[in-house]
């Protein structure tokens, strides 16, 4: 004998089995999502990661480059919450702090003051002022005089003198810093400081370099 069922009773048998089947596709969707989160979250960490162990094998010329372009003691690259981070040192033509006021400077050797051998190709080495090269103020030029100079300067002249010899003008001025080893020390009317002169100097004859070993990944945040 058969048994018949209201049909309120199935209805509600087909609705909590169509629940079951779809908390149970949810819960399988969500397992999935997460999985896919997982596994991308990761994918991008290793890409992330490999960039910056790129970055560790760059070689030193390009390092060099990139502390040129930014110019600061300590860059830091960032992905994600990897940091990649180098040092930089700073290479000025002025081995002893440069003037701030001084424009007559006495000194025993000026390799212990200028770094000369680096802009070697940039000096200029003459035996009279008409040899001086054409300057400005925001073309300062760099001079090595070769012997005594007892004469007048035709037009201004902005820059560096470097001097062994007796140096005396007349006429137009100097402006910059004279470096002298011959005693030239004495009240120079036509010799005058000038800090966008030494600042133009520098920012002309200087480079920032890669500061070897100082490569490093930082510890995550």
């Amino acid at each position: 004998m058969s048994r018949t069922y209201p049909a309120s009773a199935l209805l509600t048998s087909l609705l909590l089995i169509v629940a079951i089947l779809a908390v149970i596709f949810l819960s399988q969707q969500d397992i999935l999502y997460r999985n896919y989160y997982t596994q991308n979250s990761y994918h991008q960490y290793l890409n992330q990661k490999y960039k910056l162990l790129t970055e560790l094998q760059k070689s030193s010329d390009e390092l060099n480059n990139e502390c040129n372009k930014y110019k600061q003691e300590r860059i830091t690259k960032y992905a994600s919450n990897i940091q990649y981070q180098y040092s930089c040192d700073f290479k000025s033509i002025f081995i002893q702090p440069k003037p701030t006021k001084d424009k007559y400077i006495q000194v025993d050797n000026i390799l212990n003051w200028l770094d000369l051998e680096t802009y070697q190709p940039a000096l200029h080495y003459v035996s009279s002022l008409d040899e001086l090269p054409d300057s400005s103020e925001n073309n300062p030029q760099i001079v090595i005089m070769e012997n005594d100079i007892d004469e007048s300067l035709k037009k201004d002249f902005y820059g560096i003198i470097i001097t062994d010899y007796y140096f005396d003008i007349k006429g137009k001025k100097i402006y910059g810093v004279l470096y002298s080893s011959y005693d030239n020390f004495r009240e120079e009317r036509n010799l005058t400081y000038k800090r966008s002169v030494v600042d133009a100097i520098e920012k002309q004859f200087s480079y920032w370099q890669y500061l070897p070993n100082s490569s490093n990944i930082l510890a995550n945040d």
